[in-house]
């Protein structure tokens, strides 16, 4: 009976922490849908494919991103309310830099942000854990508990990696066509900057997006050309595209034949972006090995030596 007592009382604790977390982040969603609501009627700014508003794409990983975010908006209001930006919370945080700056997202998370979204989640996964573990013992309480609490916190960094990763799967989706798109302009006797403009007006996609923040920032003078397309480059962890921009870089500077580098730059990247498709088509039966030796092997072999067993059985 005491044991029973205190499972009971575990229950209850790690319940109320669940509940508290799930108000606190309803609270939380809806403060950021009243800021988005604020942005689109121009009370707040927005700019560049990275601005607050905009969202950080669909699925789990853009969830979080959005949390933080709000997080992040949130804590920069009221900086001293919050008490989760304890050195405690910044452990294992180092990819953290390299994350945000390849994501899109350096203007609208910080690590402010980052940390008191990684400690929130990370009470709300323990609390879960903890209540799934509470209906079959006191034991699983404990372990799903820190299965939880150690899931919130990798979740926020993963989700940055995630986004990472499909924002460099989108813009390699698109480079070729935007090469293609340049040196079409500049045969046709366009400047660099008219070219880049032609692409940008009639190509409404995340690259489109990501020049013409750069661009902007040139023709108002914050910053040189070189600097703006480098500054381009490193928004990205695509060493192909990097590669693209110093090859643009390297043209203008000293007047070398830009449109039959941007039509190499594109055969380039067409062939590096099908081998990428190729290479995840011929990784998709392997992984199919994984939810056949699973779950449909374990049937098959019931089924064809479920009779033979029973008879065996019999014959004892």
């Amino acid at each position: 009976m005491a044991g029973l007592g205190v499972l009971v009382a575990g229950s209850c604790v790690f319940a109320g922490i669940a509940g508290f977390c799930g108000a606190y982040w309803w609270a939380t969603e809806r403060q950021a849908r009243q800021w988005r609501r604020q942005a689109q009627k121009g009370y707040l700014a927005s700019s560049g494919d990275d601005a607050p508003a905009a969202g950080a794409g669909a699925g789990l990983p853009g969830k979080i991103a959005d949390f933080m975010q709000a997080r992040t908006r949130v804590v920069s209001l009221k900086p001293r309310q919050h008490i989760f930006r304890q050195r405690f919370w910044a452990v294992g945080a180092k990819g953290f830099d390299k994350a945000i700056g390849f994501s899109g997202l350096s203007s609208a998370i910080t690590k402010t942000g980052f940390l008191d979204a990684r400690a929130w989640l990370s009470l709300g996964g323990a609390g879960a854990g903890a209540l799934v573990g509470s209906v079959f013992s006191g034991e699983m309480t404990l372990l799903l508990g820190c299965v939880g609490a150690v899931a919130g916190w990798k979740a926020p960094l993963w989700a940055l990696r995630q986004v990472c990763d499909t924002r460099k799967i989108d813009m390699e989706n698109h480079l070729s066509e935007m090469l293609e798109v340049l040196a079409l302009g500049l045969r046709s006797g366009l400047s660099f900057d008219a070219a880049l403009e032609l692409y940008h007006s009639h190509f409404s996609n995340a690259l489109g997006q990501s020049s013409l923040s750069a661009q902007q920032l040139w023709q108002m003078g914050l910053a040189t050309r070189e600097v703006a397309l480098r500054r381009l480059a490193d928004s990205y962890d695509s060493p192909m595209f990097a590669r693209v921009i110093e090859n643009i870089i390297r043209s203008l500077r000293f007047g070398s034949s830009l449109a039959d580098s941007l039509e190499a730059s594109a055969l380039e990247s067409r062939a590096a972006h099908k081998a990428y498709r190729e290479e995840k088509v011929a990784k998709a039966p392997v992984k199919m090995l994984i939810p056949t030796a699973t779950l449909i092997l374990p049937a098959m072999l019931l089924l064809v030596l479920g009779p033979v067993l029973l008879e065996m059985m019999q014959g004892f």
